[in-house]
């Protein structure tokens, strides 16, 4: 995982630790030098449990979406073990697919890549799903790419593979097809590659709390230059206390933001109810007094245990 400022834009960074420590054997983080309090928790919960490892990473001075693949892809070059998972600060995994996915390995042991489902939220407002590739075995040539969205292979590996094809034009001509087939069925299931239903997706919390959403909002703008314009803006924050609302707004204003486009649930289907959420965030989605996210000082003591 890699954070930076992440408890002042309301990423539940605590919970999302918390929910993959049962995976695995050691737990790295990558703070970018954070300084609103981000870096003080991690160490609290390193002390906690020294599973979790911290390494502080000077977030390159350079913008867009391709930086944070790089800082990733530091961390992910400090991991020991023989296979990574990539948690992004906001995702929570939900306590009944973590044991499937700690058994992936044993289940699957010549699958080198597993893609997930996830589902993408405005708290508990479900505005995007699909897969995505973030569990593979520990190999040089697969590395985090774009903006971590997901895993692919090293421009070197496939610049090696393509000149080694280059003395057979048939092998060169089924490595193209192949790919292009590849990317037009999204195949799930193949010799290397495997596409993996979980008992629950993974919850990716784009934000919590109308507040945090504005605060998010507003590190993307100065990061990856994704802004809401100041008219939306203006709107979002006349209705930040009318949650119902507020979100409803805020997603079509994230889908315009990001894809230009916007998607519209039929009524009741955006709604993921309390109990169908990760029981370890399910309090500050239903609590109406918590308007902003915090740690919660007993989620210290569970991570001891975990």
């Amino acid at each position: 995982m890699i954070v930076k400022d992440a408890l002042k834009q309301g990423y539940p960074f605590v919970e999302a630790i918390a929910s993959a420590l049962p995976i695995c054997d050691e737990f790295l983080v990558s703070d970018g030098y954070s300084t609103d309090g981000t870096y003080e928790a991690l160490q609290k919960i390193s002390k906690a449990n020294p599973k979790v490892k911290i390494h502080r990473y000077k977030w390159p001075d350079k913008m867009g979406l391709t930086m944070i693949a790089d800082i990733t892809n530091e961390v992910r070059s400090k991991c020991r073990f023989q296979y990574i998972f990539s948690v992004q600060a906001g995702e929570i995994i939900h306590e009944q697919s973590a044991p499937y996915i700690k058994a992936l390995p044993t289940m699957f042991p010549t699958i080198e890549t597993f893609s997930f489902p996830y589902i993408s939220l405005l708290n508990k407002y479900r505005y995007a799903e699909g897969f995505r590739l973030r569990f593979s075995k520990n190999l040089p040539q697969i590395m985090a790419v774009d903006d971590a969205w997901t895993l692919g292979i090293s421009e070197a590996f496939i610049r090696t593979k393509t000149l080694r094809s280059l003395a057979n034009p048939q092998r060169l001509f089924n490595r193209v097809t192949n790919g292009i087939q590849y990317v037009y069925a999204n195949t799930c299931f193949g010799e290397y590659s495997r596409a993996i239903y979980l008992p629950n997706p993974i919850f990716r919390y784009w934000s919590l709390f109308p507040k945090n959403f504005l605060e998010k909002n507003e590190g993307h703008r100065k990061l990856l230059h994704i802004p809401f314009s100041a008219k939306t803006s203006d709107i979002l924050q006349a209705h930040i206390n009318e949650p119902e609302l507020f979100w409803k707004l805020g997603i079509k204003a994230l889908f315009q933001a990001r894809h230009k486009s916007v998607i519209s649930y039929p009524e009741g289907y955006g709604l993921i109810n309390r109990q169908d959420h990760p029981s370890i965030i399910q309090e500050f989605i239903s609590n109406p007094k918590i308007d902003h996210y915090y740690i919660r000082e007993e989620l210290f003591e569970l991570i001891g245990k975990l």
